[in-house]
Parts: structure tokens; C-alpha cells; sequence
């Protein structure tokens, strides 16, 4: 099972700030699926090392994933060294999870890469889960594939194991990351 994580900064409200991710919607997601034994492809928009920052502020919090993390030593070198969207071909992956703000799925323009992958996903068919739910689908909704969405506080972590489910995935157990 090969899963394509797109990582897409949000908006800091903040002004002045620079987009950022939280390293807990990332981390609970990426460790779900390396779990589950999934070979976890990391993409951003201009690849390289995507903003992140815990929820905290600080790239040191002492939560278990924190320092699962923190331990180890491929999933940074992974997260800093993400491939860029463009170079990352939809065949090669059975899903994708998205973190970060889209836009439109259909873009009759191409200015909105994650937009065009996820779409390009749908149409082969794929399972796709989005956190958060803040995509156009019109024209053509979903396509072919499976959209999973969410918006909630634990929407990363929940629409993961959805994801695993509709790629075939059934764990042993449920345990919390």
C-alpha cells in the first residue's frame, strides 16, 4: 500500500506570519499509516522542508509522538526533504491524504496544484481524505473516487483510519497512536 501525504501550510491568523502546518495533524496521520506498513510519500507545494510547528509553538513538545518523532531520524530527513507536488505522479500511489487549504479539485486554471492532484486521484479512482473539508468539487464532485473529509479537532487522525479502511486496511486493534 503506497500513500501519498500532501502537506499544504495554512494561513498563520496572524498577521505577518509566515503559512505553517501542526506537527500533530501531521505526526498521528504519518505514523498511522508507517503502522499499518505503508510506504508514506511526503509532497508540499515547492517540496524541501514544509512550516511546521506543534500546536505548542515549539518543535520540543514532550507528547509520545513528539518524541517518536523527535527519535526518529527517516521520518525527519523524510519531512525535510519532501518531494515537490509536480514531480509526483498519481499512478504511483494507491490513496492520498491531504493536510492543509485547497481550493478547487477541478481548476480550470493551474495555479492550484494539491487541487489538480487530488482531482487527477479521484478520477483514477483513488480513496482521498482532505483535513480540512475546504474543497470545490464542482463540476465534477468526487469523480470516480472516495473523498473523505472532516474539520474537527481529531478530523487528521479519523479520516487516516477511514483512508486505511478504503484502501483495505483492518487493524488489529484500536489503540490510539
Amino acid at each position: 500500500m503506497r500513500i501519498l501525504m500532501i502537506l499544504i501550510s495554512d494561513p498563520d491568523r496572524q498577521a505577518g506570519r509566515p503559512p505553517v502546518l501542526q506537527f500533530e495533524r501531521f505526526l498521528e496521520p504519518y505514523y498511522l499509516f508507517l503502522d499499518a506498513g505503508a510506504d508514506v510519500v511526503l509532497a508540499s507545494l515547492l517540496g524541501g522542508d514544509p512550516a511546521m510547528r506543534t500546536a505548542s509553538g515549539k518543535r520540543t513538545d514532550s507528547t509520545p509522538i513528539m518524541r517518536r518523532f523527535q527519535l526518529d531520524q527517516s521520518a525527519r530527513d523524510a519531512l525535510i526533504d519532501t518531494l515537490e507536488l509536480g514531480q509526483v505522479d498519481p499512478d504511483d500511489f494507491d490513496g492520498a491524504f491531504c493536510l492543509g487549504v485547497f481550493g478547487s479539485v477541478w481548476p480550470p486554471r493551474v495555479d492550484n496544484p494539491a487541487g489538480d492532484m487530488i482531482g487527477k486521484l479521484l478520477v483514477a479512482g483513488k480513496p482521498v481524505a482532505a483535513v480540512p473539508s475546504q474543497l470545490d468539487l464542482e463540476p465534477i464532485g468526487a469523480g470516480a473516487g472516495l473523498l473523505i473529509t472532516g474539520d474537527r479537532a481529531q478530523a487528521p487522525i479519523l479520516a487516516a483510519k477511514a483512508l486505511l479502511g478504503a484502501l483495505g486496511y483492518s487493524p488489529q486493534t484500536d489503540e490510539p497512536v
